[in-house]
């Protein structure tokens, strides 16, 4: 499968920095006070040659024609089996953050507005040392303006955030129902890719400064979508490829900067798992 948007490579720290806060991928905002501000969020990978698919989508024996009753069949078991009372009061988009948050394969896949946080997923697996990682790279406004133009329900989130809150999503479609009817296969115009910033519902979600994109069909492949609209929005989309060779000085740079297990992943595990890489030979 052909990845969206156009590549850039770095081989060192120092590239992989000035990449990153080039004027380019943060501009000033005169519109926002005149700060440097990046209109992208990011999404770390281990390994650069990874499409952009959704955990339902890689779930083992899901089919086109079965993928949107496994994935109501799983929604319905995890509010089932959740803590007595968690859900009562709670809309499904929060279910499905929740969801999401601990591992349930769904169509949703995981941002940050932080691109050091991606870094991290780029380089956080030793198993995958050996080869390239890669930070995705994807424009909210450019984002924003095609869901806008796709489906006139969306567009009143411009002037209003940059992206969805769990609040405004609300708003715009009641549950996966309502977003689902939104959904035309015979028209690409009928696509819609939704940016969703969860609620903070621990620090772990905080302090990666967590974002969600949405389908508007559970089949459809946020690979697809960007892959279509890149070619007429070049802005939309790029990735940063960090070179295998880079993936030790990244990480140990990271860790300079604070960002570790220990600090996306709070509690005993995270710590665990950052010291017991620390205290190791280096990759």
């Amino acid at each position: 499968m052909n990845l969206p948007g156009a590549e850039v490579r770095v081989s060192s720290w120092p590239q992989l920095i000035s990449e990153l806060h080039s004027r380019s991928l943060v501009p000033p905002r005169p519109d926002e006070g005149g700060h440097l501000r990046s209109p992208y969020v990011f999404r770390g990978v281990d390994d650069a040659t990874w499409t952009l698919q959704t955990s339902l989508k890689r779930l083992s024996g899901v089919t086109s024609q079965n993928i949107t009753l496994l994935e109501r069949s799983l929604i319905r078991s995890f509010r089932k089996y959740a803590n007595s009372g968690a859900f009562d009061d709670k809309s499904e988009w929060y279910v499905l953050a929740v969801a999401q948050h601990n591992g349930l394969p769904t169509r949703c896949l995981d941002w940050s507005a932080s691109p050091l946080i991606a870094a991290h997923f780029a380089c956080g697996d030793e198993a995958r040392k050996a080869g390239d990682g890669a930070i995705w790279c994807l424009h909210a406004g450019v984002l924003r303006e095609i869901n806008r133009t796709n489906n006139a329900k969306t567009g009143s989130l411009s002037g209003i955030a940059w992206v969805y809150d769990t609040r405004l999503l609300e708003e715009k479609f009641l549950d996966l129902d309502a977003l689902n009817a939104t959904f035309n296969k015979n028209s690409t115009s009928g696509r819609l890719m939704l940016l969703w910033e969860p609620p903070s519902l621990d620090a772990r979600i905080a302090n990666q400064s967590g974002l969600l994109s949405i389908m508007n069909d559970a089949e459809e492949s946020p690979n697809d979508f960007l892959q279509a609209y890149s070619q007429v929005f070049p802005d939309l989309v790029f990735r940063i490829v960090i070179e295998a060779s880079a993936k030790a000085e990244v990480r140990d740079m990271l860790d300079q900067n604070n960002i570790s297990e220990r600090m996306l992943f709070p509690g005993l595990p995270g710590l665990c798992s950052w010291l017991k890489r620390y205290y190791g030979k280096a990759w």
